[in-house]
């Protein structure tokens, strides 16, 4: 009888409700998605062999530059074409693949494909190429989603999206009132690769994007996200990466010392009515050789915040769910924090139309000022135009 109570005490302080989405009538919870924009946030349109459904997106862009005075003609680039599926194979077990084709065929990666299992409605299992919780932005980056056409500097250089790697896991959602949320990420990934110190060009997290196929070290690294939620319209989210990123080891011999790559991160989203407010920072610790010390960073950090407002909403009278959404953007990446000098600043505005969620034009300016490693300033302007939508 007591262990009965106990199991009942349990039950309720640690109630759960499902999670990516599932609407849940009997609460005064809203029905939302586990990561907007995220995996299963997709408008898919078409539906294959009964359970299988069909989608994706595409971006084509437009740039203007001028670099210190010197003008780069104006180039389009077909810069992504993305396909991703989703298929219900029974109550428990779902799975989703995103396969993406960049510079037209010049890389072609698949982005996502994972396989769910659902234990409970709060602890899911995931295993596959999955996308790492590492940043908000990582886990929702789909062009159609983002204002401006170039992704922030912080969440492709210190956050290297779109990070994929091969992994398994557990993630799900706890309710601990009826407005309130926590998501949880954690997987073991293959991680980093020695790509990091090899590009040539200095420390470059981006260039060490390790393979989805096997590990270079053999041995796993592992990231993981926790989100907080008091409210719908708010998320603070707080992740982490971290695992060694060379080889050290060969056929069980030790052939060099483990260096470790870190990154700590922290995301933030706040809407209220017509205005967003959102951004993320990230701090990365990297191991570096003792030879390479003092030419190679041993510490890079990056962050950006983000105003958005939405307005002129059916001002088309053709076009009742059309919109306008002004943008500015501040961002910074310092690739060496022990260092005067390499860095990259950016002040990006931007002015979008969307005839449908779906769908968006976007037109934007941004100003650069890039620091060279020995502190020599370069300055640069860029206008975009570029056109993305789901289908």
């Amino acid at each position: 009888m007591k262990s009965t109570f106990l199991f009942l005490v349990i039950a309720t302080l640690f109630r759960s409700y499902p999670a990516v989405g599932q609407e849940k009538k009997d609460t005064l919870q809203q029905a939302r998605p586990f990561v907007r924009g995220g995996v299963y946030d997709k408008p898919f349109l078409t539906r294959l062999f009964g359970r299988t459904v069909l989608g994706g997106y595409v971006e084509m862009v437009s740039k203007f530059e001028r670099v210190e005075g010197v003008v780069e003609e104006m180039s389009f680039e077909a810069r992504r074409f993305n396909l991703f599926t989703h298929s219900v194979v029974s109550d428990r077990v779902r799975f989703f693949a995103e396969i993406e084709f960049e510079h037209g065929t010049e890389e072609i990666v698949i982005e996502f494909a994972s396989l769910d299992f659902e234990i409970h409605p709060s602890l899911l299992f995931r295993g596959g190429i999955i996308l790492s919780p590492l940043g908000k932005f990582n886990l929702a980056h789909d062009s159609p989603l983002n204002e401006l056409a170039d992704r922030p500097l912080v969440s492709t250089q210190i956050i290297p999206t779109a990070l994929s790697e091969a992994g398994m896991g557990f993630y799900g959602a706890l309710y601990p009132s009826s407005e309130s949320r926590i998501t949880y990420e954690l997987y073991g990934v293959n991680g980093f690769n020695d790509g990091i110190i090899l590009s040539g060009t200095g420390t470059r997290i981006r260039e060490g994007r390790g393979d989805v196929g096997e590990d270079n070290n053999l041995a796993p690294s592992f990231v993981g996200r926790v989100a907080y939620s008091p409210t719908v319209n708010l998320e603070i989210g707080a992740s982490f990466h971290t695992g060694p990123y060379n080889r050290y080891k060969a056929e069980g011999l030790v052939v060099d010392e483990r260096r470790n790559l870190t990154i700590a991160a922290l995301d933030w989203g706040y809407s209220n009515g017509p205005f967003s407010f959102l951004g993320e920072y990230a701090h990365a610790s990297i191991d570096v050789p003792p030879s390479l010390r003092g030419l190679f960073a041993e510490k890079q950090q990056g962050v950006y915040a983000q105003f958005n407002y939405h307005f002129a909403r059916g001002s088309v009278r053709t076009m009742p769910l059309s919109y306008v959404t002004g943008v500015a953007r501040y961002e910074l990446v310092d690739f060496d924090t022990e260092l005067r000098g390499d860095a990259h600043q950016r002040l990006s505005l931007g002015l979008n139309f969307r005839p449908t969620e779906d769908t968006v034009f976007k037109l934007d300016y941004h100003y650069d000022w890039i620091w060279s490693r020995v502190d020599v300033l370069e300055r640069s302007v860029g206008i975009n135009f570029s056109i993305a939508s789901y289908f």
